[in-house]
């Protein structure tokens, strides 16, 4: 029996370095962020005088460059040191995967010194840890916790790293957080925002011009040569632009758009695999960006889900029952309280609802005949069961 890979690298010639369309993939330019890069760098420049850099808080939607422009300042600000034999360090946690006040400290420490795993101590003992390895070594750390408001305790983690400064005599501790959320430090409890000395950088949206320059880029390092149209390139930034600027969509819908050409044996990238990947795409975009959002977007958005299942809510003009956002927030509030959260005011679910909106995942709008004044409807725009899981998944 012939083996059954035989001929198969004969089927695969697109792409290049698949790996450049990866969101998590940061090439040696980024394009329109120049700004934001020379802005960050010069907040974080006086630690390589031996001065605390003041915190930084970075906003901006998804897709929008937060991650990629951090991780390039932090990998040169590490360069340079190492270069002039500096004691200054540059890391990056990501608060997803290390989701506790806990769980950042303990990958702080290890980043540091990767001999040293505190898994299992008591918090008190790895901060501990941390303070004497940053005294001892004079090291002045620059951390960026990115998807910061996704960390439990998170008010905790904040004060605790800020606060570390006053017991250090020599090194220094400064934040970089990284949120989608513009709200984020509002909801930093009082004793934690009164200590904070911070810098907050805003990240707005790509345009569809500036999406087709990024995929033009990322396509030549992805692509065999001739293997993309510029149509196709034109249409996935287009798309894209309509999705909030996002460039991460952008690089995921050529991507998928580079698997279905290959998938049906076709020469190049064209527009009509573009089109075909668009589905699939938003598909997978949608739960992607439910599972990174913050976590009472996330309880509100299980607490819908959960409704439209069980079909609650009130009988509408045409006899189907609809769901108010009046009676969504008194379920949201249960349910928030059910994962041990406080739910938020009224005034701040409002604002939540607007945001999910313009992310396409829920439609709001007026109910019209039948219904009292401003009423409300809320309708959800994916499928319930699959937002249901993932949701639950990631709480």
């Amino acid at each position: 029996m012939a083996n059954v890979f035989e001929g198969m690298e004969e089927g695969f010639r697109i792409f290049k370095n698949r790996d450049a369309l990866s969101p998590h993939y940061i090439p040696s330019e980024l394009p329109f962020r120049e700004r934001e890069i020379s802005l960050l760098s010069r907040k974080i420049a006086p630690v390589l005088s031996g001065r605390k850099p003041e915190n930084i808080f970075i906003y901006g939607k998804t897709g929008t460059g937060k991650t990629a422009v951090t991780k390039k300042v932090l990998s040169d600000l590490n360069e340079y040191a190492r270069k002039k034999g500096l004691p200054v360090m540059g890391l990056y946690v990501n608060g997803r995967l290390h989701d506790s006040e806990y769980k950042v400290l303990v990958k702080v420490v290890k980043l540091i010194d990767p001999n040293m795993d505190m898994m299992g101590y008591s918090i008190s003992a790895v901060n501990d840890k941390l303070l004497e390895t940053v005294e001892g070594k004079e090291l002045r750390l620059v951390v960026a916790v990115d998807e910061i408001d996704t960390v439990k305790r998170v008010s905790d983690l904040v004060y605790r790293l800020n606060r570390s400064n006053d017991e250090i005599s020599r090194g220094s501790i400064s934040l970089i957080g990284i949120s989608n959320d513009p709200t984020f430090k509002d909801k930093l409890d009082a004793r934690t925002r009164s200590t904070l000395c911070e810098v907050e950088l805003v990240f707005p949206p790509y345009d569809a011009e500036q999406l087709r320059v990024i995929l033009t880029q990322r396509a030549k390092e992805a692509f065999v040569e001739g293997a993309v149209t510029e149509d196709a390139i034109a249409l996935a930034a287009a798309y894209a632009a309509k999705h909030s600027g996002d460039a991460r969509y952008a690089l995921l819908l050529l991507l998928r758009a580079g698997d279905i050409a290959e998938e049906e044996g076709a020469e190049r990238v064209e527009r009509i695999h573009v089109e075909k990947a668009r589905k699939r795409v938003e598909e997978d975009i949608v739960y992607d960006m439910v599972s990174t959002l913050p976590e009472q977007h996330r309880v509100l958005l299980l607490a819908l889900a959960n409704m439209v299942l069980k079909k609650s809510g009130i009988s509408g003009f045409s006899g189907e029952p609809v769901i108010t956002s009046g009676l969504l927030y008194s379920v949201y509030r249960k349910t928030a309280e059910e994962y041990g959260l406080s739910p938020v005011s009224d005034r701040w679910f409002r604002e939540y609802l607007n945001e999910l909106q313009t992310y396409g995942i829920i439609s709001v709008k007026v109910a019209g005949k039948g219904f009292r004044g401003n009423t409300r409807i809320v309708e959800l725009n994916v499928d319930p069961s699959k937002l249901r899981s993932v949701i639950e998944k990631s709480l």
